[in-house]
């Protein structure tokens, strides 16, 4: 299994621009149009060059993170998990 690190949570106005395809793709996915405001958290696949956005308006739970995460063959790193589980309680 690869981890999957959290590179950091972006607006859709300040995502660094190597990011934004990644970014265009999952708001494709999920039919989503973007919003300058629209917050995203980006993960990096560790060992690769591929990263993964979840949205914050729709992620439901760390949970959810972890199982789109192991669709792709990975998990979240302890330091990760326990910084999105923060972010998603300050959403609350």
């Amino acid at each position: 299994m690869f981890r999957a690190q959290l590179v950091g949570i972006y607006t859709v106005g300040e995502m660094p621009e190597q990011l934004l395809p990644f970014l265009n793709l999952q708001a494709k996915r999920e039919r989503k149009e973007l919003k300058m405001g629209e917050r995203a958290a980006v993960f990096q696949i560790e060992g690769t060059a591929s990263f993964v956005v979840a949205f914050l308006s729709t992620l439901r739970s760390v949970e959810e993170m972890e199982s789109r995460l192991k669709e792709q063959d990975a998990i979240l790193d302890p330091v990760s998990k326990r910084s999105l589980d923060r972010v998603m309680q300050e959403r609350r």
